[in-house]
């Protein structure tokens, strides 16, 4: 009797240590820890987030002090349903706890720059390999092809570039930069006196989208499975390609800043075997300055022979001029190898080339993005394309960008669909609007040629009109890309822009798109006053565009109203962003809940009557 109250009072004493255990605090401080600690307690911390997520278990949280972290965690453990695994910082702040991929020595100044050239302000570091990113107390330089187009601050073919950006020499081991003199803006030119982070190579791969090792990442999760993991609070600092890497399904990423990430937040393996329930929240993500960039170049060169000769030339960034060798391009964004159940939600996209692109979006499943705010993009927002099934875009402000949402698949069937775009807001500051040195539209529709040259779609030359599988019509799964109670306010642009031939013998219809209870206010229809609008279907919008009213009335659809002018719309004030509906809006009571019954409204544009826009809480957030 005496031996079994003993046996039971040490099952009992270890299971209440094991669930004690199981629900701690584990301390991290780069500064003052030391992994032979035990990390229980904030006064004996342990030195290195990899020792602190060995030691993790179901219910524990992983605090991490101030610091910068020159570590590349990999996370083999993981949580459950109900007991999670928290990694944060101590305090949502950017640049508080940093995690570190750039190169140490020149990150703390321990190399120094040599001045090769004064009146360049050229400088050169010794380096063994030609860096992914390269940032200067924050702001993003451009790779460049050669030295001498770095010399004078021109790509291949004498295109203008960015003024400010670098070159690796391999010849040399030599990494040269030239910062911009435009000291009020970036700070000093000598990068001497500024924070130089130079990240590790580019993943491999044609635009190094073949992210599959540790030291592509800032952090890397892999476990088995289902991790049940939060990020929370972290800087990610110049990796090779993400902030985060996971093989993982089930984790949370939050209030998280991605500081030259190619990719914020990316999940591994094949097509087919993606993580999922991944969630990317209250996290902000950029390229900045790619946007002032190209705002720098356009007012320099708008009105000069450059536009002529340069198509598209501020697209630098995305490649153009430029060697791929040299240069993965930032046609990257937020979020990639997305699987299936992911949401990205009430995050901050700034400044960026891309929120969301192709190379990220290709195969997802259920994505669900919501309650973000894109703001100053160059290129697109969102990018449905090439594979996507059941993508839901809803509750998101859109502000100065070029294209918000493109589906314009470049890989075959089965094309990207259904996408459902609901309760958006579109719009654009007047001086934005002017800069373009051509319109933009709000949405890029259209299949090009280069989806028939794949194997599967027959592998057939461009100009080849017969083929295998039809190049006439293009239609999008059920029930379609519907497109409806948005608010677009973009009165320099056009509504669609179609890369497919849109005339003639090899014509392409798109089916299956349908756009109802919308406000759209845009300068025309499309670039080509002829268009018809393909097989696209118009139901219940009001339409404002005074350039072609053939393509308005084509726009307001049936049961749709034209008006003459915004002022007609009745919003409470559009040149400060405030679209509620006032009373006697010709949108209130105008639309219809006949085609989507769930989520449509039957006042036009994305705020019914008597609402307000939500306060989103984009970007991270503090605790």
């Amino acid at each position: 009797m005496k031996l079994n109250f003993i046996k039971t009072a040490i099952i009992s004493i270890f299971f209440s240590s094991s669930l004690a255990v199981s629900a701690g605090q584990i301390y991290v401080d780069a500064g003052s820890g030391s992994d032979t600690n035990a990390g229980l307690a904030a006064d004996s911390p342990l030195k290195t987030i990899q020792k602190a997520v060995d030691l993790s278990e179901p219910g524990d949280t992983v605090n991490i002090a101030p610091g910068v972290y020159a570590e590349r965690p990999i996370i083999r453990r993981g949580g459950t349903e109900s007991s999670p695994i928290t990694i944060k910082a101590d305090k949502v702040e950017r640049g508080r706890v940093i995690l570190s991929s750039a190169d140490q020595s020149i990150r703390q100044g321990k190399i120094k720059w040599k001045l090769e050239d004064s009146d360049l302000q050229l400088y050169s570091i010794p380096l063994d390999h030609n860096p992914a990113r390269v940032l200067y107390s924050g702001t993003d330089l451009m790779p460049y092809p050669s030295l001498d187009c770095l010399k004078h601050f021109y790509l291949l073919e004498q295109c203008p570039g960015p003024r400010h950006g670098f070159f690796y020499v391999a010849g040399e081991h030599k990494l040269y930069v030239r910062l911009h003199h435009d000291s009020g803006k970036y700070g000093p030119s000598d990068p001497g006196r500024q924070l130089m982070c130079v990240a590790p190579a580019s993943a491999p791969g044609y635009n190094g989208e073949k992210i599959t090792l540790p030291e592509h990442a800032n952090l890397t999760i892999d476990i088995k499975g289902q991790a049940h993991l939060v990020i929370d609070g972290l800087t990610f600092e110049t990796p090779g390609a993400a902030g985060v890497l996971t093989w993982s399904s089930k984790v949370t990423v939050r209030n998280c800043w991605f500081d030259g990430c190619r990719f914020g937040v990316f999940g591994g393996g094949e097509h087919d075997k993606l993580p999922s329930e991944v969630i990317v929240e209250n996290c902000f993500y950029h390229n900045y300055p790619a946007f002032d960039d190209v705002a720098e170049l356009i007012t320099t060169y708008k009105d000069t022979e450059v536009m002529t000769k340069y198509p598209i030339f501020w697209w630098h960034r995305k490649g153009r001029f430029n060697d791929s060798e040299v240069m993965k391009n930032y046609e990257t964004g937020i979020a990639g190898g997305v699987g299936k159940d992911w949401q990205l939600r009430y995050n901050l996209v700034r400044n960026a080339f891309e929120g969301l692109s192709t190379w990220g979006n290709s195969w997802s499943e259920n994505l669900r993005v919501y309650g973000n705010v894109f703001e100053k993009i160059v290129d697109n927002a969102l990018e449905t394309e090439n594979h996507s099934r059941n993508m839901r875009i809803y509750d998101n402000v859109f502000h100065n960008v070029f294209e918000p949402i493109s589906w314009q698949p470049l890989d075959g069937e089965p094309w990207p669909g259904p996408v459902y775009v609901y309760r958006n807001l579109f719009y654009a500051d007047f001086d934005i609007q002017q800069l373009w040195p051509w319109r933009p539209a709000c949405f890029k529709l259209g299949a090009s040629e280069r989806n028939w040259t794949k194997e599967h779609m027959g592998k057939c030359p461009e100009e080849q009109i017969k083929t295998p599988i039809s190049k006439r019509f293009v239609m999008v799964p059920y029930p379609g890309f519907l497109v409806f109670n948005n608010t677009v306010i973009m009165p320099y642009a056009n509504l669609f822009n179609n890369p497919q031939p849109i005339e003639g013998p090899s014509i392409r219809d798109l089916v299956n798109f349908r756009f109802f209870n919308n406000i759209l206010v845009t300068h025309s229809f499309h670039k080509r006053d002829y268009f018809t609008g393909s097989l696209i279907e118009f139901y219940n919008n009001i339409a404002v565009n005074a350039t072609n009213s053939r393509q308005t009335e084509i726009a307001a659809g049936l049961d749709g109203q034209v008006l003459p002018d915004l002022g007609a719309v009745k919003l409470a004030d559009p040149s400060k962003a405030d679209f509620r509906l006032l009373p006697g809006s010709p949108a209130i009571g105008k639309g219809t809940a006949e085609i989507d019954r769930s989520d449509s409204s039957k006042d036009i544009g994305a705020i019914p009557d008597g609402k307000s826009w939500p306060e989103l809480p984009a970007g991270p957030q503090p605790r």
